[in-house]
């Protein structure tokens, strides 16, 4: 295993999982409203989702990259492309808007898992980072438990991150907006040249 390959990984991880994204949205909008306390459900609910569409996506490129071994470069290709699309609409990002939802309970464990298999960015993910980061290593379960820990502890950091600034995030995203989206998107092209390099 490359040690630089993975600490690559791990900043690309970070910095495409920390940033705004439907996750992230949602645990601010829902901690502004209910507190931290009531939205333990949900968070495990977000990580165990996250954690199987991972599983999914490494097994599915794996068993992919070793019966057509030509596919795993387009796929690489494919989401250093993706990356670089996330990267301008960060870039292009403007204010969170405020949530005009009355809700009077907090979403459930169920709401946080199925959202990960709707969640486009986090199925891209997925299928962008393993064939760069992990295909290289060889694949197997071992390669493939983890990219889907570590993707989901990157992810689980900052979706606490979102949570626990709830209410406070807000106003200080939208005040700096322009130059956090900046800096996030930068990182991502960063990330997607590592992946074709």
């Amino acid at each position: 295993m490359r040690f630089d390959l993975y600490l690559s990984f791990i900043a690309y991880a970070c910095a495409t999982t920390f940033m705004p994204g439907p996750n992230n949205i949602l645990l601010l909008t829902q901690a502004g409203r209910f507190g931290v306390r009531p939205l333990r459900p949900l968070l495990l609910g977000i990580w165990s989702g996250l954690l199987v569409v991972m599983l999914l996506a490494g097994s599915f490129l794996g068993v992919l990259g070793n019966y057509v071994p030509k596919i795993v470069p387009v796929f690489k290709y494919a989401g250093a492309a993706y990356i670089l699309y996330l990267a301008w609409k960060t870039f292009r990002r403007g204010k969170i808007g405020s949530a005009d939802s009355k809700e009077d309970v907090p979403l459930t464990y169920l709401n946080g898992f199925a959202l990960q298999f709707l969640n486009i960015k986090v199925l891209m993910l997925g299928l962008a980072s393993y064939p760069g980061y992990f295909q290289p290593m060889g694949g197997g379960f071992l390669i493939t438990l983890l990219f889907a820990v570590t993707m989901t502890v990157c992810c689980g950091i900052g979706n606490l991150i979102w949570t626990f600034l709830g209410s406070i995030l807000t106003p200080v995203y939208n005040r700096y907006y322009r130059p956090v989206n900046t800096v996030m998107a930068l990182l991502l092209v960063w990330c997607a040249y590592k992946i074709i390099k």
